[in-house]
């Protein structure tokens, strides 16, 4: 009986010293972890092609044609999507994607388009089709559809080119220029 009082005893001081230990442990571990910041990674659900920016492979240029195309595609996209209701929306979008010198005049020209569109209850989306990018200049040519409603019906549906050229400063690339460019080119 003694044997057992005694194994039951050993039993119970064993147990209180790993309740000691796994709190010793759980109080250390949380004392580092509370100055630290945490980060949460987001990776895209579905992988395409790599953008290539840097002067890596011969005549690429600072930044690579692929990548080129897709800042010129969501750029048009942003500026030509526009309504009076979400000027403010692409004001602050173009703002973010402009080079410091050009923020003015891209924003001013918004501003001005979507005035315009107001007066008139116009709204207008820019559908690309065709992007060809010159990674030596840094300048991109966007062709596709401008679609126009008035109202709820649809106005107009043109054909439409833009050339857009941009600038890398301190390894960020923003928008210097965005015009539309004439069919003769």
């Amino acid at each position: 009986m003694e044997n057992g009082l005694r194994r039951a005893r050993d039993i119970r001081v064993a147990l209180a010293g790993l309740l000691v230990l796994s709190m010793t442990a759980n109080l250390a571990l949380t004392a580092s972890f509370a100055g630290r910041e945490t980060v949460t990674v987001l990776v895209p659900a579905a992988a395409g092609p790599a953008w290539a920016v840097g002067g890596g492979a011969a005549g690429s240029g600072p930044a690579g044609a692929r990548y080129l195309e897709d800042m010129a595609r969501t750029v048009a996209v942003t500026l030509l999507t526009l309504t009076p209701e979400n000027a403010g929306q692409v004001r602050a979008a173009a703002a973010r994607m402009s080079a410091p010198e050009a923020r003015g005049a891209i924003g001013a020209w918004v501003e001005a388009e979507a005035a315009r569109m107001a007066g008139r209850d116009l709204a207008s989306a820019f559908y690309p089709a065709q992007i060809e990018a010159d990674p030596a200049r840094l300048s991109v040519e966007v062709a596709g559809e401008l679609v126009t409603w008035i109202g709820r019906e649809e106005a107009a549906r043109e054909g439409r080119r833009y050339r857009l050229a941009f600038r890398i400063d301190a390894g960020r690339i923003g928008l210097v220029r965005f015009e539309q460019m004439e069919d003769g080119r």
